[in-house]
């Protein structure tokens, strides 16, 4: 082993790791997969000496990340405007939904779920970089985020007919 296990490992089992994330997240996504974990590994781990050691924070760090990917993917699908002979009405209603939830969210949600919230699914921050620019946990960001979420979907039904 060299220097640094973790590139030693990565290197010697990128093949695997990426069947791993291609099995969870799809093969479209693996390569991004792989790339995310061996940051997030050298930001947490750097100083790993052991080849087995290494090995198996790489294993849990491409499954977890590959696991996000998977997540965020399905609950952020991407739409097809291809071949739509109606592309300016759903584009519109699209945006008309947006600006439902966004004035829901002004509405509704405290301050700090409201930042959060415009954080992480409005500019797309991760959890991590949410939870760092609130000051707060990754772990109590994802807390806070899902309430936030939970009561902008309660409102939307609730009033679905006067946004329809």
């Amino acid at each position: 082993m060299s220097t640094n296990a973790i590139t030693d490992v990565f290197t010697v089992f990128r093949s695997r790791l990426r069947t791993l994330a291609a099995r969870i997240a799809g093969d479209d996504e693996a390569d991004d997969v792989l790339h995310d974990a061996f940051c997030r590994l050298w930001e947490r781990h750097p100083t790993v000496e052991q080849e087995t050691e290494a090995l198996r924070l790489s294993t849990t760090v491409v499954k977890n990340a590959a696991i996000d990917a998977f997540r965020r993917k399905r609950s952020h699908p991407e739409v097809s405007l291809a071949g739509s002979e109606d592309m300016t009405a759903e584009r519109q209603d699209c945006e008309d939904t947006y600006d439902t939830v966004l004035r829901l969210s002004r509405r509704a949600l405290s301050e700090s779920q409201l930042r959060i919230f415009t954080l992480h699914d409005v500019e797309g921050l991760s959890y991590g970089e949410t939870a760092a620019a609130c000051g707060i946990t990754e772990a109590n960001a994802r807390v806070i985020l899902s309430r936030a979420r939970r009561i902008i979907r309660n409102m939307y039904i609730e009033n679905r007919d006067c946004y329809e």
